[in-house]
Formats: structure tokens, C-alpha cells, sequence
């Protein structure tokens, strides 16, 4: 019996995922790595501080774009019905005009409390965050298609773009912060351009305006950007709260966080298959596929989350002055406090998406808020700063997984009492 081409090809799409995420990942590590170096601490700051908040408000933002399209064209393919995304490109286009318009207004601010300063990372914030809407959009067609091949060459694109740049960078005598903030800019853009065809963009964008749209697309978006706010609350919260002694803290924290953080990155791949996925399985009302599925998302993120912690414990150290060089060296304890919020931050990421596929974003966006409310809370407990601020994030993370996991079995209950109601 021959297997299915396109079931092949959905089963070996974490895979593809996985591969330009890795690169995209390594990026990461490089660009920062570069930075701190070729910077020093206190002068990367600001480059530090804007890839977190790209990261924060970009995914807050924009991921809505991608998991709004892709869940409505993975639910189109599986019933053989049309898919309604205009809600969503309607989104995408105003928010990016908001973010041009109130970034830019209030640029002498927001640079003053968040940058050092640094009006000119302001400006690569906001470009940032436009290039970033572009990019998610592009990644949902993509998702939602079952076209993760190109969306693995997104990624990798993206990734290989931001090391060649910003080792050009760091080969020339006198680079500056801004040049390696507009790397911060081009990398996505110039990557969705080359993987995703702006034809096949735009027919999608139009949708069928016939068909009913959905849930409303601003729960969704505060589901996300609750959940980025708590996953980068710590060096937001470092930035915020440090003097201007304590600058160089503020960006060792932010290596910290990238490398006792890699299995987040990691487990990004099965996250950019799994709504779709679980929204197909909805879809077509298949129990068993949607409880496997669950179930081994479920798996991986704890044991990516204890492979993490223990990484982190045995080799953090090493690790961190390895890539960013002994300036950066960060206590043993809140690596691997960083560590632990990550690997809870993970599980609870499960649990949200799953809500998610049944279209339950205010419940999930209450959840992390709840979160976030936890996190800010703790962040008074005595101890130093990156310590403080370490374990206020494991702490808002682990009251994000409770609501979650609660409100993820009555809507499965739920969900098993009206399938059974409406079988014959």
C-alpha cells in the first residue's frame, strides 16, 4: 500500500521546520555573540534590549497573523470548505500603521526608558516590527498551505542573513549600533521575499468575504501578546528597573536568557505544526489524532524542558562565555532559575495552543495575563536583580500553566460532550 504524498509530507514537516529553525536559532546566538564582543556590554545594550522587544512585541503582534491564517486554511484543506483571512491581513495592515505612527511619536521616550537613549534603535524597532508582520503573514500561508518546506527556508534564510551581515559588521573597524540593528530589519524582509511568492500572498489576503470569519482577531492578539510580554518580561524588566551603573547587567542578562533559553527555540519547530494541525483534527472531529497529537506535544516540551535545565546546570557557564566571551559571566543559580522558567513557559505553551485550536484566545489571553500579573508581583522578593527577576519569571510561567491546564480540560469535556450529542 502506497502511503499518502501529502500525509508524508505533514509528518515530516517539524522536520523541515526544525532545520531552518536551527539555523534562525544559531543566528541568534551569532548576531548577540557579535554585539557583545565587538560592542562590549553596556554599548550593546540597546541592540540587546531591541532583539528582545522585536521578539516580544513582534511574535504579541504578528504571530496572531500566522496562527490565524494558518488554522483557516488547515481547516479549509481538511473540510474541502474556503478560508476566510481577510480579518486577519486587515490586522496586520493596521497594526503596522499604528506601530509606525505611535513608535515614531513617542520616540524620545521610549528611547530615554528602554534604550539608553538611543533614538536611532527606537527607529529600527518600529521598522523592525513592520518587516515582522510581513513575515508572520507569509509563515501562516505557508503553515496553513502544508507548505513547511518553504517555511523551514523562511527561517533558514532569515538566520543565514542575520550571521553573513553581522559578520560583515564585526570585520569592519568602526560598526555601530545602528548597523547592526538594521540587520535586525532586513534579515526577515528580505527572507519572506525570497520564500514566498507576494502573488500567492496577495490572492490568499483577498480570502472569501462570503465565508463567516471566525473569532475575532483581537483576542487573539491579546492572547499572544500577553504570552510574549511574560516570556520576555526579564530583560524588559532589567532594562527598566537598572540604573546606569548597572547597564552591563542588563545586557549579560540578555545572553543569559538566549542560552538558557535554547529549548524554546527548539521547540518553535513543533509549535509552527501543531495549530494547524490540531485544527485539522477539529475540524474532522478526530478524537484519536487530536489526543495523540496533544499528547506528544505534551512529551516533547517536557523533555526538552528537562534536557534544558540540565544542560544549563552542567554547561551554562561554559556555554555563556564561550559565545559572549567572560564579560558576560551571570550566576550559576539564575541560569538555571532562567532555565526552569523557560522549560514551565514551554508546557504551558502546549496547553495554550491546544485552546487555541478550539478558538478559546480570550481564555488563553486571561491565562497569560495572569501570568504576567504573577511575574510582576514576585518581582519586589529579595535577592539581587537578575536573581529577582529570574524567579518572578518561573513563577508568572507557572500560574500561566495552571489556568491553562484547567481551562484545557473543561473545554476538552466540553468538546467530548457535544461530539457525542451530535452523533446519531
Amino acid at each position: 500500500m502506497r502511503a499518502d504524498p501529502s500525509r508524508t509530507r505533514a509528518d515530516l514537516g517539524p522536520i523541515w521546520v526544525a532545520c531552518g529553525l536551527g539555523l534562525f536559532g544559531l543566528s541568534n546566538f551569532v548576531f548577540l555573540a557579535l554585539v557583545g564582543r565587538d560592542l562590549g556590554p553596556a554599548a550593546s545594550a540597546p541592540v540587546s534590549v531591541a532583539w528582545t522587544v522585536l521578539n516580544a512585541l513582534g511574535i504579541g503582534l504578528f504571530q496572531p497573523l500566522e496562527q490565524e491564517t494558518g488554522r483557516r486554511l488547515a481547516a479549509s484543506r481538511a473540510t474541502g470548505r474556503g478560508a476566510n483571512v481577510v480579518t486577519a491581513v486587515r490586522f496586520g495592515v493596521v497594526a503596522s500603521a499604528v506601530v509606525l505612527v505611535v513608535g515614531l511619536a513617542l520616540m524620545p521616550w521610549l528611547a530615554d526608558v528602554f534604550f539608553g537613549s538611543a533614538q536611532d534603535i527606537v527607529v529600527v524597532v518600529v521598522l523592525g516590527l513592520v518587516g515582522q508582520a510581513l513575515a508572520y503573514y507569509a509563515r501562516g500561508v505557508l503553515a496553513g498551505q502544508g507548505r513547511f518546506v518553504r517555511y523551514g527556508a523562511q527561517l533558514g534564510v532569515d538566520g543565514a542573513l542575520r550571521i553573513v551581515l553581522a559578520g560583515a559588521l564585526f570585520a569592519l573597524p568602526d560598526a555601530s549600533r545602528l548597523s547592526y540593528g538594521l540587520v535586525l530589519v532586513l534579515a526577515p524582509v528580505v527572507a519572506t521575499l525570497v520564500t514566498a511568492s507576494p502573488r500567492a500572498l496577495l490572492h490568499v489576503g483577498r480570502g472569501h468575504r462570503d465565508l463567516p470569519r471566525g473569532a475575532g482577531i483581537g483576542a487573539l492578539v491579546a492572547a499572544s501578546t500577553a504570552a510574549q510580554v511574560l516570556a520576555s518580561l526579564g530583560p524588559i524588566a532589567m532594562a527598566a528597573l537598572a540604573t546606569p551603573a548597572q547597564q552591563g547587567l542588563s545586557g549579560r542578562f540578555v545572553a543569559a536568557v538566549t542560552v538558557a533559553r535554547i529549548p524554546l527555540f527548539l521547540f518553535a519547530a513543533v509549535q509552527a505544526v501543531f495549530l494547524p494541525s490540531l485544527a485539522g483534527h477539529i475540524a474532522r472531529h478526530d478524537v484519536v489524532r487530536y489526543r495523540t497529537a496533544v499528547r506528544g506535544a505534551r512529551l516533547a516540551a517536557l523533555a526538552l524542558a528537562v534536557s534544558g535545565v540540565a544542560g544549563v546546570w552542567l554547561l551554562g557557564e561554559q556555554a555563556l562565555a564561550l559565545i559572549y566571551g567572560p564579560e558576560f559571566a551571570v550566576g550559576l543559580s539564575t541560569l538555571v532559575v532562567v532555565a526552569v522558567s523557560g522549560g514551565v513557559f514551554m508546557l504551558a505553551q502546549v496547553q495554550a495552543q491546544a485552546l487555541l485550536a478550539h478558538e478559546q484566545e480570550r481564555v488563553v489571553a486571561l491565562a497569560w495575563a495572569a501570568g504576567v500579573v504573577g511575574a510582576l508581583v514576585s518581582l519586589p522578593l529579595p535577592g539581587t536583580l537578575d536573581l529577582r527577576v529570574a524567579v518572578a519569571l518561573t513563577i508568572g510561567s507557572a500560574v500561566s500553566f495552571l489556568a491553562l491546564t484547567i481551562a484545557l480540560r473543561r473545554t476538552d469535556r466540553r468538546w467530548d460532550q457535544l461530539r457525542r450529542e451530535a452523533l446519531p
